[in-house]
């Protein structure tokens, strides 16, 4: 549970528990509305953001707070889809800034459209450390590289995870 959030932040509270435990997710058993899923399974959270800024969330309160998210959909999709896969994905929008979640249909050489090249990471506080340590929260990126700069060569850093039902 993430009763600590409770304490540091309502709003964050309240916008977590309704990400994980009320999503109106969408699947398809046709692979050619796999990005109309990856849409309307897209999730936002922004309200973390001034618990960030202020200091008032670690970075393991971030990655339980994901995690309890991640755990959540994966308990939701087991009882409502016995035996098929799915991916959830979690990466960071510096321009928003806001942290993203999705969960999608598993299908083989497919991934989500993120349209740039993608660092896919197996542990989700490599997302997030990133996030924590460089995301200006004034609507820009802020770092002293031009590795996130968005141009063509862009490339995007990407937890998933494979849920079987």
């Amino acid at each position: 549970m993430i009763d600590f959030l409770e304490n540091k932040g309502i709003k964050a509270f309240h916008e977590i528990l309704e990400i994980a435990e009320r999503p109106n997710l969408l699947f398809s058993n046709d692979k050619k509305q796999y990005n109309a899923e990856a849409r309307y399974n897209l999730y936002t959270i922004q309200k973390v953001n001034k618990l960030i800024r202020k200091n008032k969330i670690s970075l393991n309160e971030l990655e339980q707070t994901i995690s309890f998210i991640e755990d959540s959909w994966s308990r939701y999709l087991s009882e409502h889809y016995q035996g098929k896969s799915f991916v959830f994905y979690s990466w960071v929008d510096y321009q928003i800034p806001a942290i993203r979640l999705s969960v999608v249909s598993f299908y083989v050489g497919i991934e989500l459209p993120f349209g740039c090249v993608l660092e896919k990471v197996n542990d989700i506080s490599e997302v997030l450390s990133l996030y924590v340590d460089n995301a200006g929260f004034g609507g820009s990126f802020e770092s002293g590289n031009n590795d996130y700069t968005l141009n063509d060569d862009y490339t995007l850093r990407v937890y998933s995870k494979k849920i079987i039902t």
